[in-house]
């Protein structure tokens, strides 16, 4: 199961089309980031996606300097192995570069993913609860 902005991704062709054409944007735009691991052996596979993007706050906001890490991702096999602490320090690198001084980001219940953004300096800042109607 992957989650993207708080919500669980489930496979459909239109999901991957609507997926496939947010990368596309993601990739043309200045303020957002797309990077991925790929494992060239034995053949090409991508094994870890991170996509974030430089938050634009309303102007009835203090201004402040941050980006957003909308999805982190790594597949199965790989985790546990480093792929998603280096995509994340590699989002850290570009927000410092942009001049950000501020990142957050959304966790489902997942306690492992929970433990590697604690670890990477995340705190909780805010919690979001939900019920079914």
């Amino acid at each position: 199961m992957a989650s993207f902005g708080g919500h669980v991704l489930q496979n459909s062709d239109s999901g991957s089309k609507w997926f496939g054409d947010r990368i596309q944007f993601q990739i043309e735009s200045p303020d957002h980031l797309f990077l991925g691991v790929e494992l060239n052996a034995p053949s090409s596979q991508m094994i870890g996606i991170v996509e974030a993007s430089i938050a634009n706050l309303p102007p009835v906001f203090l201004p402040k300097s941050s980006i957003h890490i909308h999805a982190i991702y790594g597949e199965p096999e790989y985790r546990r192995s480093g792929v998603a602490r280096s995509l994340i320090e590699a989002a850290f690198k570009w927000e410092h570069d942009k001049g950000c001084t501020e990142a957050d980001l959304h966790v489902l219940q997942n306690s492992s993913a929970k433990s590697l953004y604690e670890d990477l300096g995340f705190e909780t800042f805010q919690i979001e609860m939900r019920r079914k109607l």
